[in-house]
């Protein structure tokens, strides 16, 4: 069981995870769920076109360039300096479950695409994907078919959990604190009594923020 709603596809290029990626998202966003997929490159990023007026905004030293328009929002931040958890992190909190394809190198949960195991020595993988199941391999095995099962496997295994799991959520300075359940229930039964007494503090999904100034 994964609490943290992220998975990494990996594996060499044409081994189809693009494909079986579009093929999830569909499957989950159909049910519902808030699916994110990042992919992470060694090119360089052609979207941003120099002399562009969001090349303009980031190069004047905007932390956030963006442009939209009535049907996408497209956000250009800087990489330099972040790391790829804390990025990943970051996308994931306003998602269901985060599918990155590439990172094979980080230490987030992967699927392996591959019928030989070439790439076993990678650390944290938790499937794989190919046309024969490895003999060698311990880890839940799936036929690049059964697109459907994997996404129930991800649905019951990262998806669910992970709600549960962030039910309540305290971070300070972007660091998120362990809650055992009698804490986070005693937070949520406060903030929700709180809040009952004002207008329009009734809802599903309540994001606080508070900033003392200095450090408490």
């Amino acid at each position: 069981m994964i609490v943290n709603p992220i998975i990494s596809f990996v594996g060499h290029s044409n081994s189809g995870k693009t494909t079986l990626i579009e093929q999830i998202v569909r499957i989950l966003s159909r049910k519902g769920y808030k699916v994110g997929v990042l992919k992470h490159t060694h090119g360089i990023i052609k979207a941003n076109k120099r002399g562009t007026d969001t090349d303009r905004f980031r190069l004047a030293g905007a932390a956030i360039s963006s442009i939209c328009d009535d049907k996408l929002l497209v956000r250009f931040e800087k990489a330099t300096g972040h790391r790829p958890q804390a990025m990943v992190q970051a996308l994931a909190k306003e998602l269901d479950l985060l599918i990155i394809e590439g990172y094979k190198k980080e230490h987030f949960p992967k699927v392996l695409f591959s019928d030989e195991l070439v790439d076993a020595d990678l650390k944290g993988i938790i499937a794989t994907v190919g046309k024969k199941k490895p003999a060698s391999s311990k880890v839940r095995h799936f036929p690049p078919s059964k697109t459907s099962e994997i996404a129930k496997w991800l649905e019951r295994d990262i998806i669910i959990p992970g709600r549960k799991s962030r039910r309540v959520i305290i971070e300070v300075d972007g660091k998120r604190l362990s809650l055992n359940d009698f804490v986070a229930e005693i937070i949520k039964e406060t903030i929700r009594g709180a809040l009952g007494t004002l207008k329009g503090g009734r809802g599903r999904k309540i994001d606080i923020s508070i900033d003392f100034g200095r450090e408490i």
